[in-house]
C-alpha cells in the first residue's frame, strides 16, 4: 500500500498540540533510522511515527466512546485508560479519517501501548515504534534513553525489549501510572526468555 507522508504530516499538526506533534516528528525521525536496521519498509515505519499518537488529545469520554462506537474491545479495567486506550483508538481514527487499510500498520499503531493480546502482525515494526517513542530527541528520560540507544541501534532488538520493559514498570510505579497485566507480562516472558537462551536467538519477539 502507499503511504501519503506528506498528507499525514498535515494531518497530525492539524490534530495535535505542538508539543504532541514535535514528539511524533521525532518518533518518525527515529523509526526511519531503525527500519534499514530491522529490515522495515520505511515508507510505512514513518506512517506509524506520525500516527502513533493521533488519538493522544481525545478525552477519556471521546476515547470509551469511539471504542464502544467501533467495537473495540476493553477486556479489563486498564484498557479503559487512556495511556493505553490511545492506541487502538488512534489505529481506527487513522483509518477512518486517512483511509489507511493496512493490516501490519495499523496494529503496530494499536500495540504500541500494549493493548490487546493474539498474535501480532509484525513484532518488528511493534517494537520499533516502542523503541522510537522511547528515543525521540525531545525525551529527556537518559536513564533509559543512554543505555537503550546504542543497544537498539546494534540491531539487538530482544535486548532493546528487554531492558525497555525493565525500566518501563518500576517507571510507572513511581509515577503512579497503571501498570497493564501485558506490560508485566512481557517484562516476566522476556527476562525468563533472556535467562533461558539469550534474546539474541529469539526470532519472534512476544509482544
Amino acid at each position: 500500500m502507499n503511504f501519503d507522508i506528506d498528507n499525514y504530516i498535515t494531518f497530525a499538526e492539524h490534530t495535535l498540540t505542538p508539543q504532541r506533534f514535535k514528539h511524533s516528528m521525532g518518533v518518525m525521525q527515529v523509526i526511519a533510522e531503525l527500519a534499514s536496521i530491522y529490515g522495515l519498509n520505511k515508507t510505512t515505519a514513518m506512517a506509524a511515527g506520525i500516527l502513533h499518537d493521533i488519538a493522544k488529545e481525545f478525552t477519556t469520554d471521546d476515547l470509551l466512546k469511539f471504542a464502544h462506537e467501533n467495537h473495540i474491545p476493553l477486556r479489563t479495567a486498564y484498557d479503559r485508560f487512556p495511556l493505553f486506550l490511545h492506541g487502538p483508538v488512534g489505529a481506527g481514527y487513522a483509518a477512518q479519517e486517512l483511509g489507511i487499510a493496512d493490516a501490519i500498520l495499523l496494529d503496530a499503531i494499536s500495540r504500541h501501548t500494549y493493548f490487546g493480546n493474539g498474535v501480532a502482525q509484525s513484532p518488528s515494526l511493534c517494537w520499533c515504534l516502542r523503541f522510537a517513542d522511547m528515543l525521540e530527541p525531545s525525551r529527556d528520560w537518559e536513564d533509559l534513553k543512554g543505555p537503550l540507544k546504542p543497544v537498539v541501534y546494534s540491531g539487538n532488538m530482544g535486548e532493546g525489549a528487554y531492558q525497555l520493559m525493565q525500566w518501563i514498570v518500576p517507571f510507572h510505579q513511581a509515577a503512579s501510572l497503571p501498570v497493564h497485566p501485558n506490560v508485566s507480562r512481557l517484562a516476566e516472558e522476556l527476562s525468563r526468555l533472556r535467562d533461558e537462551k539469550g534474546l539474541d536467538e529469539v526470532n519472534n519477539l512476544p509482544v
